[in-house]
């Protein structure tokens, strides 16, 4: 097996400490003229706090960015989350003020123990009820201002997200009603999911929950007409480690484990009230999900299934930010479809052999069959996201838009073209980066066809940290 070796095209996590407002004035192409809104998007922007290098890419305090189109124009903006924690690592060099999933603060147990990992809000940026909200896994949303990117302030659905209530990274939408479902992870008194729903107006209400057998953590969901739909990997925080770590001796994320033998837990829990179908089926290693719906009286889940250990997959994270890629496997994994039968038989399908992650689709297909996945794939066996994917997962087709040598991709996500009634017909959005001169550029690419010219590459002055999540809000 190949040793983790020192690459500068996967290491892009460069800070950007700086904060820009201007109009994109360099670029190839132009916007179509019915392509108008707002692409958001949600990273760590720098990966360190009080002089001290964190620990982890989870660890860095989030950084909206912005793309603004209108009339055949794009400005850039961006703006750090200005949580308390932020704020207090600015105010300091003596070393990270505050405990995060990755880094203990400076201080040994004493000034570690008993403290919670600090929302650094910085994984997802959601909009809903006219509301922008920046997500992280284990807390409450962050709430900022959609023009300026100003900092509201921490959002709990007037006080109905009680205290320790987690809003989790990746909520998906009822296209029917509008309404807004989601999850968060509980550790006490007792571990389980507990769910959401946010109506239009934007009133939080509980579904239900779902209870664990151990405290584990869990990243994404799906959503169908009838169930909230959960596949719980067997990432477990074994008692003695999460003592451990609760009492400072060691980082949260250290904490997990992943135990097989547990294999691959399905919950369904019903949107409309019940307790939830359990399931199970092999010991798979995921994060991200692309799709649910129902097929007659089958439960399908479309997920990016990793064939790597959590060890490596941790490893090539926390390696990432310092260059250091993990060439003994490939970046990301493959798209996998489970199909949960009515006596509870789990068949799995593959759907594509190639590589990637940050699966994305056409959103008004939520909880319907959709056809078309897009991926950031590493193409060639590349360990970095040199590609996006357009994959049928009907006729198995797949159709590739490369990036020029050295360039690598941020999420894609899809933005339908006003009146489209076919699947695909839209645009993709995505940020690259162009490694070698540490310069962003944003792509605007023809969803039917992404072997063809990007419609529009437009070029940033600066880098970009890499964003995990994002949303494109069109134009009222």
């Amino acid at each position: 097996m190949s040793s983790p070796v020192k690459d500068d095209t996967y290491s892009d996590y460069l800070p950007l400490y700086d904060e820009y407002d201007y109009d994109i004035d360099e670029f190839e192409g132009s916007i179509p003229a019915d392509l108008r809104g707002s692409l958001y998007r949600n990273g760590p922007g720098k990966l360190d706090a009080g002089g001290q290098q964190l620990g982890h890419l989870f660890d860095g305090d989030g950084m909206i960015s912005k793309f603004a189109i209108t009339d055949g124009k794009v400005r850039y903006r961006n703006r750090f989350v200005r949580t308390k924690h932020y704020h207090r690592s600015l105010t300091t060099t003596a070393g990270a003020p505050y405990r995060a999933l990755g880094t203990l603060r400076p201080g040994g147990v004493l000034a570690n123990a008993l403290r919670f990992p600090a929302n650094v809000a910085n994984t997802g940026v959601v909009m809903h009820a006219g509301k922008l909200l920046a997500l992280w896994e284990g807390g409450p949303p962050t709430e900022i201002d959609p023009a300026t990117l100003d900092t509201v302030g921490v959002h709990r659905f007037d006080g109905a997200l009680k205290w320790l209530g987690a809003f989790s990274a990746h909520p998906k939408w009822d296209t029917t009603t509008g309404d807004m479902y989601n999850f968060g992870l509980a550790m006490v008194p007792n571990p389980g999911l507990v769910c959401y729903r946010v109506d239009r107006a934007g009133k939080l209400t509980k579904v239900g929950r779902v209870s664990l057998p151990r405290p584990m953590f869990n990243h994404d969901f799906g959503l169908t007409p009838r169930h909230l739909v959960f596949a719980i990997a067997p990432l477990v925080f074994p008692v003695a480690k999460m003592t451990a770590a609760g009492l400072g001796m060691r980082n949260y994320i250290e904490a997990i484990d992943y135990e097989a033998d547990r294999g691959t837990m399905i919950a369904l829990l019903p949107r409309y009230g019940g307790r939830p179908r359990i399931v199970h089926t092999d010991p798979l290693m995921h994060l991200h999900l692309s799709n649910t719906y129902e097929d007659g009286s089958d439960t399908v889940v479309e997920m990016v299934n990793y064939h790597a250990s959590w060890e490596q997959l941790n490893g090539q994270l926390s390696g990432a930010q310092h260059g250091i890629a993990d060439v003994s496997m490939p970046y990301g994994g493959t798209l996998l479809r489970l199909r949960i039968t009515k006596n509870d038989r789990v068949i799995h399908e593959d759907l594509s052999d190639l590589h990637g992650d940050f699966p994305t689709f056409n959103l008004a297909r939520t909880s319907r069959h959709h056809r078309y996945t897009y991926m950031a794939v590493g193409a060639d066996g590349h360990h970095y996201p040199n590609a996006i994917a357009k994959i049928d997962t009907v006729s198995g087709q797949q159709q590739l838009h490369r990036l020029p040598p050295r360039h690598f991709a941020h999420e894609a996500i899809f933005t339908p073209r006003p009146g489209a009634t076919a699947e695909d017909d839209g645009w993709l959005l995505v940020a690259t980066q162009d490694r070698p001169n540490s310069l962003a550029h944003l792509r605007v690419l023809d969803a039917r066809d992404l072997t063809a010219d990007p419609v529009y590459v437009g070029s940033l002055r600066h880098h970009l940290p890499l964003t995990f999540h994002g949303n494109f809000t069109p134009a009222a």
